[in-house]
């Protein structure tokens, strides 16, 4: 058919608008209609560089056959329930760029939120730590926003360190980064003014409710403790917190709403006082600030 004959000349090129229909037809079971256009646009944007606007304006662009292939993989994967930020490799946080992959937990929103606090405290010339850095979300966004402070940011491979080093460096900060397990008790002959952590927090017993692309996608490590002990990643940081975190220095951090009655009671316990409890934008109790006796 003449069809075809198109079809196998290599010149034939699909455009966004026949990529958009192919797209929709393939995922509108599975991914709501707003989140849809939303990861179309994400898509397009970052294998084609063609915004949505452009889009708006031109959607019988042609795109490469490598475009094409890229964008169709997309799909694949979006159908294995791949969360979106993992398929192009990258996400936005507080505005910055941060590349990606499975070994590291995909930013939320609710850590924005704590990060804002802190921005909003506007610390000046302080060494921050951050416990657990992951992607480096917290430390790449203190270092960029707050004003010569000098932020160490803290994980457990070298593979998350590597990632982290990279999305300093993308971002333009400096941001010390090393390998360092917080459950190995370690005593610096140096203390911190602030330190920050969103550590694991999600018991296995709530894994049942977790959708299945956090689940099967994100690294656990990152995200689950045993029910038995749900704290004890609490417990490490505060104890750590205790000998190296200055007098009147500040702890923040993200918890899971269902503890905030324990891991204050922890904090009041190793003596912290003018404890903070806030809610996130979802009005679940997600994150504590106090401050070191």
């Amino acid at each position: 058919s003449l069809f075809m004959s198109c079809m196998d000349d290599k010149k034939f090129t699909m455009t966004l608008l026949e990529f958009y229909d192919l797209f929709k037809n393939k995922l509108i079971s599975r991914v709501d209609k707003n989140e849809l256009d939303e990861f179309f646009f994400w898509l397009i944007d970052h294998y084609c560089n063609y915004s949505r606007m452009d889009y708006i304006l031109n959607s019988s662009f042609k795109i490469s056959k490598t475009q094409e292939q890229n964008l169709i993989n997309s799909i694949d994967s979006l159908l294995n329930e791949m969360p979106i930020q993992y398929v192009v490799g990258e996400t936005k946080f507080m505005n910055l760029v941060f590349k990606l992959n499975n070994s590291v937990l995909i930013p939320r929103p609710e850590t924005e939120e704590l990060v804002r606090w802190i921005i909003n405290d506007a610390h000046t010339n302080k060494n921050i730590l951050d416990i657990g850095t992951g992607s480096g979300c917290i430390a790449v966004s203190l270092s960029k926003y707050l004003n010569n402070c000098k932020v160490t940011g803290w994980d457990i491979s070298e593979d998350i360190i590597k990632i982290a080093s990279h999305n300093a460096y993308l971002n333009d900060v400096n941001v010390e980064l090393e390998l360092s397990d917080i459950t190995k008790p370690k005593f610096l002959d140096y203390k911190y003014d602030v330190i920050v952590s969103n550590p694991p927090y999600i018991t296995k017993n709530e894994k049942q409710f977790i959708s299945k692309n956090v689940k099967f996608f994100e690294p656990h490590i990152a995200l689950f403790v045993e029910n038995e002990d749900p704290l004890c990643f609490y417990k490490k940081i505060f104890d750590f917190s205790n000998s190296n975190l200055k007098s009147n220095g500040f702890l923040y951090i993200e918890i899971n709403e269902n503890f905030s009655k324990e891991v204050i009671k922890l904090l009041k316990d190793k003596g912290f006082y003018d404890i903070k409890l806030k809610k996130d934008f979802r009005l679940k109790n997600r994150m504590i600030k106090a401050i070191k006796k």
